[in-house]
């Protein structure tokens, strides 16, 4: 059997939807369903009562204990001999469960596997593979950063993994998955020290079960043919916690490592990698177009990312003069400056084009 850990936090809307997506599956066994609510609103538990099926078990905490803790509380009730997390804002594209349960069952080694996540409705946008802090990471930055030509090496590094995962037919081995939508495997959680650790109140708690899993010896996969839904929006309040969560998870995991302390020397001491030149985009009507050059319209890959160096990036592949983002994607892109990468869809393109803008304002639009 598989059991589902969902979390509520103010989201109940988006929520009731994610469980649906789990409860539409077919070809699969019915899961077992945990919810936890960490919302402090007694309309958020209204509504989550009222449109949770009775199967759902429906656990309201007192305070938000955060995302870590509330997985914990529910895997302690749950029994599945697999574990699915889903985010509030993530939906199960048909078959996707079934699918992610037959690749563990069929690759021994794998500790977790992970869908082909997209952005938006249609498919056509893809969220990036998930990324994972390691010293081989920061000793690729600090590569970056000794001579202009090698600047772009962590850059187009990460562009040839996302191109895999975007475009693979079979499961591949990737580094990192998202505790947003993951398929566990319980015996592999119980042998890396358990689901969550605790003093990671949202964000990093699943980079650490990442490593604990691999460090055990198990694999992580990407299974192409299960799809789920992320509606992703990139806010200042994210940042504030993903920077508060580093901390320990450096502290944990990387600070003690003599790799690590080398890697960080030189990062501290060598001059920030150049960015390439990128022209300013106006945003009319709410909505991103980017004119495609000659040469490109035939194919073309658009990234759009938080950082100049497009990691991590979310890809969009097309064809044509235009490569367009609606409005409705755009106003998940807010509070701050974002990038696009036009290029041909390939790991070392030769033509690329940059643009930034400044993000969706909920107060001034």
């Amino acid at each position: 059997m598989i059991s589902v850990i969902l979390v509520n936090y103010h989201a109940s809307r988006l929520a009731t939807k994610a469980v649906a997506s789990v409860i539409d599956q077919v070809n699969i066994e019915k899961p077992e369903i945990i919810v936890i609510d960490n919302s402090t609103s007694e309309s958020e538990h209204v509504f989550m009562r009222s449109h949770l099926p009775d199967e759902v078990t429906y656990v309201i905490n007192q305070h938000n204990t955060g995302f870590a803790q509330a997985c914990n509380q529910a895997y302690s009730r749950s029994s599945g001999k697999f574990i699915l997390l889903l985010n509030p804002d993530a939906r199960l594209l048909p078959d996707a469960l079934s699918r992610l349960s037959d690749c563990l069952t069929k690759h021994s080694d794998a500790g977790a596997v992970g869908p082909r996540v997209y952005w938006d409705d249609d498919c056509r946008f893809f969220m990036p593979p998930s990324t994972f802090p390691s010293i081989t990471g920061f000793y690729k930055e600090a590569v970056s950063r000794l001579h202009p030509y090698l600047a772009s090496y962590p850059s187009l590094d990460f562009r040839k993994k996302a191109l895999q995962s975007w475009t693979c037919t079979a499961p591949i081995t990737v580094e990192a998955l998202s505790g947003g939508h993951v398929l566990l495997r319980r015996d592999a959680i119980e042998q890396c020290g358990g689901l969550f650790d605790e003093r990671f109140f949202m964000y990093w708690e699943d980079s650490d079960l990442m490593h604990r899993l691999k460090k055990t010896g198990y694999r992580l996969y990407m299974e192409p043919t299960a799809g789920c839904l992320h509606y992703y929006e990139h806010t200042s309040t994210k940042d504030e916690l993903i920077a508060r969560g580093w901390p320990a998870y450096l502290d944990k995991n990387l600070a003690h490592t003599t790799g690590f302390q080398i890697a960080n020397w030189l990062n501290q001491r060598l001059p920030p990698a150049a960015v390439p030149d990128i022209e300013p985009l106006s945003c009319h009507d709410e909505k991103l177009s980017f004119p495609v050059p000659t040469e490109l319209c035939n194919a073309w890959l658009l990234e759009l990312g938080t950082r100049p160096q497009f990691i991590p990036a979310i890809g969009l592949f097309g064809n044509g003069p235009a490569a367009e983002v609606s409005t409705a994607l755009f106003k998940r892109l807010r509070d701050k400056t974002y990038y696009a990468r036009l290029s041909a869809p390939n790991p070392r393109p030769d033509l690329v084009y940059y643009w930034q803008w400044q993000g969706h304002s909920p107060d001034t639009h």
